[in-house]
């Protein structure tokens, strides 16, 4: 598989999110919840969302990722929290409501590339990208934000595509620490 991987600056974006920790088998049921009651929020505010729902995955350890065989995946999956921040885009800033908290996402570098194919294979992407990431000499934040691009319940597994951005802490030609934090709003 051959991706196309590149670094680019991402512009800041509004949205609002659910944090939660939770192993990773119960993802799929953890975003099926939170993205309705977002979206809920979105218009109960009068809000329009831009761009496609998002996770931001965090406390990643990339070199970890890469040398787990599937056995100790799979032990990680029914044994290991995941901190995660469930969130849609917005047009411009919004309150947010109970657990529903406000964010500004701030402009980074980010390592970019879309991944084609079933959820269950994204780990091969991310192998590629942190084999990349260091060929180039680029040192990656501990944290991912995956957008769902399009909706799995309407196309072939092998068709989802999947934008994936790691925000960059230092690369050549770059300057360090140009990752901004989100913020509550």
């Amino acid at each position: 598989m051959s991706l196309e991987i590149e670094i680019q600056q991402q512009p800041p974006v509004h949205g609002l999110e659910i944090a939660r920790n939770a192993p990773m088998w119960k993802i799929p049921k953890l975003l099926a919840d939170a993205f309705p009651r977002i979206n809920k929020q979105i218009a109960a505010e009068g809000g329009d969302r831009t761009g496609a729902p998002y996770v931001r995955y965090m406390d990643i350890d990339w070199q970890e990722m890469r040398h787990c065989g599937p056995m100790k995946m799979l032990w990680k999956m029914f044994t290991s929290k995941q901190r995660m921040l469930i969130g849609m885009t917005v047009e411009s800033p919004l309150e947010g409501d109970g657990d529903i908290e406000a964010v500004t996402i701030g402009s980074q570098l980010c390592v970019r590339t879309i991944h084609q194919g079933p959820y269950q294979k994204v780990g091969d992407t991310y192998k590629e990208i942190v084999d990349w990431a260091e060929a180039n000499n680029v040192k990656l934040a501990d944290h991912t934000m995956e957008n769902y691009i399009n909706d799995p319940t309407t196309v072939d597994k092998e068709d989802i595509k999947t934008l994936i951005l790691i925000p960059v802490v230092s690369a050549p030609g770059s300057t360090e620490g140009r990752e901004e934090e989100a913020t509550e709003s």
